[in-house]
Order: C-alpha cells, then structure tokens, then sequence
C-alpha cells in the first residue's frame, strides 16, 4: 500500500517528479472512487441523492479537485534528459543541485525550475519553460525570500542549455567548509518555496 501513495524520494531528488505526479494521480483517483461510491450507495439505499450518503461523497470532491490540480501542475514539469544531466553530473556528486523545483512564488504564480545548482556565492537555475518576461520576477522574487531568510544569495535563471552549462563551468563544484552551511540553508529554502 505504501507503494501505491507514498514516496519514496526527497523533494529535489531526480526521481521525486515522477513519484510525485504518480502519488497525485493515485489520490485523485481514490478520492474520485470515494466520491462515486458514496453517491451511488446512496442511490442504492436511498432511491435519491437527497440522503446522508450524500455528505461525505461530497465532501470528498474537495480533495480530489485538490490533488488533481496539483498533479496538473506538475504535469508542466518535464524531467531532465539523462544526456544533460550526465553532462553536469560533478554538480550532483557533490550535492550542489536540486531537480525538477515547481517553484511558488509569494502570488502563487508556478515556474518550473528543472535543474537548480547552489554554491557559495549564488544559485543559478535552468528552466526552458519559464518566459523571458517572467525570468526578472522570478528572479528578483526569490532573491528577496531568500534574503528573508538571511540568505544574501544572487540568483539567475537561465532558458538556454548551452549558457546555463557555460555558467557551471565557472563554479567550482567544491564548497569550501565555511561555506557548506549556507549551501544547506539556501537549498532547504529552496525546496520549502516549491511544491
């Protein structure tokens, strides 16, 4: 049972977008069953929708429209090949990326973030499906949750594969030891501002 609605993986783990769409599915679909067989036990018993049976088929709308939504959501999201994410794949190693962020900002507004690399100095971000007019906000929204949380990080989202690898080339995957607390900050900010 734990297979079918737990999760295994760690939001920002590789694998943690598709356990998650499937996990949304699978409570979308219990909860629509929920709905249907209370609503037809009510027929059933009752002859009529007008009975007790009703209320918790009703009821239980609410959550399915939930999780099915945010399985929606999610559904923007594609996963990193694996030819693009072998190419940065000392990054992983050396535990400065975070995968597939459905990222939130303070409106409520999701951007897709598929591949985000913290170190010491900044975090950079490859998202392809996020608008050139929407990548300032985006930007300049995390920069000030993040220096909320006294984290006074640079960030910049990149479109292109080509300048966002250009970009990690730059960074040395090896955190200094000073500053491997601040990493660990900066990411579970990260994942607390995503789904």
């Amino acid at each position: 049972m734990n297979d079918f609605f737990g999760n295994p993986y760690s939001k920002g783990q590789y694998e943690y977008l598709a356990a998650r769409k499937r996990q949304q599915l699978h409570f979308t679909l219990v909860c629509a069953f929920v709905v249907i067989a209370f609503v037809a036990a009510g027929l059933i018993v009752y002859h009529s929708t007008k009975n007790i049976l009703t209320v918790p088929g009703v009821l239980m709308v609410l959550p399915a429209a939930n999780f099915f939504v945010t399985w929606l959501a999610l559904g923007k999201g594609k996963p990193l090949d694996e030819a693009r994410r072998q190419q940065v794949r000392v990054y992983e190693d050396s535990g400065l990326v975070l995968f597939h962020l459905m990222y939130v900002d303070e409106k409520g507004k999701r951007f897709f973030l598929e591949h985000v690399t913290v170190y010491q100095n900044a975090v950079v971000a490859f998202a392809p499906s996020v608008k050139d007019s929407e990548r300032v906000p985006l930007e300049s929204d995390c920069i000030m949750r993040l220096r909320k949380k006294g984290i006074n990080l640079r960030l910049k989202v990149y479109g292109d594969w080509a300048e966002y690898v250009k970009r990690l080339q730059e960074i040395n995957p090896e955190v200094p030891e000073d500053q491997v607390k601040l990493v660990e900050k900066a990411q579970e900010v990260m994942l607390g501002m995503s789904l």
